[in-house]
């Protein structure tokens, strides 16, 4: 028993202790940040930057960098062995015994006030910002929360925080733009997927723009980063520029012999306590048409004309588009050409994206005027919601009946319970699933999609599959580039070239390329370029490799999904080709050391499927918990909750997105039911 005490007694005086050393990190952490915040000010500026923080993402970042300083001088301190302790910490009650203050950035959010999930509104119409979903966990798939990790925790070089470098025997990993080098060139004749239309990768990045918006690190005043240098490092721990290889034959050295980097800012941190570094997803988590209708307050509020329920609308040489938006920094075509403003500002990435905001926003408004029409006496508001309902409702069995199949196949929509009912109601919701996207998903297995986008944007006028020629009005219409079109949108105004419809049929109508290991020559090069200045953009694979190992992805050879894991590179041979095998010996010094994205373009695709077991598993898992996370989701009936009427579930089941397409853009004729297949 005198043993056991001094056990207890111990314990005890070794929490003390801890508590006591974490209140005097919190308050050294603050001195430190502060003194840090002057270099990292020299390199803030206004860039071209796709995942921009907003004010409630600055926000956590504030409380996320102080408990990151906090948690190193505690390790330092006690050894890395003290992590699982820290995670246990009441961390609300140290940083109010250590007096935190620290400053809040000028900007406030609109995202942040609090929801009554008590009232009755919060079981009628989900919430802008995805708050109030699951009854149970008011914040669960909401945005500006944590993504979830598939394995519970992070790989990181020191265990919480920085970027892996070293392989499992000691060696440098390569830099990931060597890796896209050597795994990712698109050979000398691209490789087309005649079964699949371009169309097909264009959804797959609407549906990614809804549900994902990891952000990047700001700097102390709330700008960006120009993480572009490669000494960017020593003036901001949140820059993690990609070196490029000296004999590089894009991104070459400068004239001065200096080697070239590959800007990118470190996802930004926002852990809620003590220990490992945490990313949040900017966006709701939920499948309800955030790039649409936004994820927080005021961006819902910058849509809408607040008439009739519709949303705002810009009439240009008779197309529909989203309302003109003057001020957009990321912008590069100049005025008159301006960029939009709907729910993602990310939706002027490139030509061809923005024919599908317009879809949903035609629709919604399509759908609030046979509200109005059926009744007239329905405020704004009311006309509002249940025209987004509805059209979320509709957008959700696009997903599953149309897309989701084509990507996992039918083995996985069966197994994970994915496939639309034809007639009823589904019972697989559960509260105690959590819809949030998991790390694996978002930085790695649904980027699949970039390996599916061709070099360029074909307009509607070309009849190589003459048997998809959906309109006879087929005016020529010249080619978009996609590499000198990024985050230019004059194509859209261009005089002459069959506007919004001209780049939806160009679309269905050729073939998107293989969901392989290579890559288009702009996907790899091009991304982000300012015409005029080659190299002034980035390598996209070689950014989806490194922000695997910025968020602490575990290398491709941890499973999850029920393969046996490999000894050696040969043990991949019955997931890989041969000659993928190979070129991944000539890169990496261990099977372990192989980095999650490039493992998952390289797996052989299963029967019907265009991605891999490993992507798959991951992609199925996530659209489940998307499914049986949701509350509101288009087949669930709840009890407590509104969801649709049976009526109103069968009328979703019938609409085809070719329905959709085809009533919303002027100029189409008819479009085939099979809207993704050539």
């Amino acid at each position: 028993m005198r043993v056991l005490i001094l056990l207890l007694l111990a314990a005890g005086c070794r929490a003390d202790s801890l508590e006591d050393a974490v209140v005097e990190a919190i308050k050294t952490a603050h001195d430190n940040l502060s003194l840090r915040e002057k270099d990292a000010a020299t390199i803030e500026g206004d860039i071209i930057q796709t995942q921009k923080a907003n004010a409630d993402s600055q926000l956590e970042q504030l409380r996320g960098e102080l408990l990151l300083e906090a948690t190193k001088i505690v390790v330092g301190k006690f050894g890395s062995g003290v992590l699982d302790e820290l995670a246990n910490l009441d961390v609300d009650e140290l940083l109010a015994r250590a007096g935190e203050a620290r400053k809040k950035r000028g900007a406030t959010g609109c995202g942040l006030k609090l929801v009554d999930c008590t009232s009755e509104d919060s079981n009628v119409f989900r919430s802008i910002t995805g708050k109030c979903n699951n009854p149970m966990n008011s914040t669960w798939g909401a945005a500006v929360t944590p993504v979830r990790r598939l394995l519970g925790k992070a790989s990181y070089g020191d265990g919480f925080n920085t970027i892996r470098t070293k392989g499992v025997k000691g060696t440098t990993l390569p830099s990931t733009r060597e890796v896209s080098n050597k795994l990712h060139q698109e050979g000398a004749n691209p490789t087309f997927d005649y079964t699949r239309n371009h169309f097909y990768m264009q959804f797959g990045q609407w549906i990614a723009h809804d549900i994902i918006f990891m952000p990047s690190s700001v700097g102390p005043t709330g700008k960006d980063l120009n993480c572009t240098s490669c000494d960017s490092p020593q003036f901001s721990e949140n820059c993690a520029p990609i070196p490029a290889p000296a004999n590089d034959s894009y991104f070459k050295p400068f004239n001065n012999g200096t080697n070239r980097c590959i800007r990118l800012t470190r996802a930004l941190n926002a852990q809620k306590g003590l220990g490992v570094r945490t990313q949040i997803n900017q966006n709701t988590h939920f499948l309800d048409l955030s790039t649409v209708y936004g994820s927080e307050e005021c961006e819902g509020a910058s849509v809408r004309s607040f008439i009739n329920g519709e949303l705002k609308t810009f009439i240009y040489n008779g197309d529909v588009l989203p309302p003109q938006k003057k001020n957009d920094s990321n912008c590069l075509s100049k005025d008159p050409f301006y960029c939009y403003t709907t729910g993602d500002f990310r939706n002027s990435l490139h030509p061809g994206l923005v024919p599908l905001h317009v879809t949903y926003i035609k629709e919604h408004n399509r759908i609030a005027a046979q509200f109005k029409k059926a009744n007239p006496d329905w405020p704004d508001q009311r006309l509002f919601e249940e025209a987004r309902r509805v059209n979320i409702a509709q957008f959700q069995h696009h997903v599953y009946d149309e897309y989701l199949p084509r990507v996992v196949g039918e083995k996985l929509m069966t197994d994970f319970r994915l496939k639309p009912l034809k007639s009823g109601f589904s019972t697989d919701y559960s509260p105690s699933v959590n819809a949030a996207l998991s790390a694996e998903f978002a930085a790695a297995a649904f980027r699949f999609g970039h390996g599916q986008a061709r070099k360029d944007f074909p307009r509607c006028a070309y009849k190589h599959f003459s048997h998809r020629v959906t309109n006879k009005n087929t005016t020529a219409g010249s080619s978009v580039d996609l590499g000198s079109n990024i985050f230019y949108v004059d194509s859209h105004y261009a005089p002459n070239q069959g506007g919004i419809a001209s780049f939806i049929e160009g679309m269905m109508q050729h073939a998107v390329m293989k969901a392989d290991n290579e890559f288009s020559f702009p996907i790899r090069n091009q991304l982000f370029e300012i015409r005029g200045r080659p190299a002034s953009g980035v390598d996209l694979v070689a950014v989806n490799i490194m922000r695997g190992r910025d968020i602490g992805l575990f290398p491709y050879n941890e499973t999850f999904v029920g393969l046996k894991k490999a000894s050696t590179f040969d043990d991949l041979r019955s997931e890989m080709d041969a000659t993928n095998v190979e070129a991944l010996k000539k890169v990496y010094a261990d099977v372990n050391d192989i980095d999650l994205y490039s493992g998952i373009m390289l797996e052989r695709p299963m029967v019907d499927t265009v991605i891999g077991p490993t992507g798959g598993y991951i992609i199925a898992e996530q659209f489940a918990a998307l499914k049986r996370g949701d509350r509101f989701f288009y087949e669930n009936q709840v009890r407590g909750t509104r969801g649709l009427k049976p009526e109103e579930l069968d009328a979703v089941r019938r609409s085809h997105l070719s329905k959709v397409i085809c009533m919303n853009t002027v100029g189409m004729d008819n479009v085939p039911v099979d809207i993704f297949s050539l």
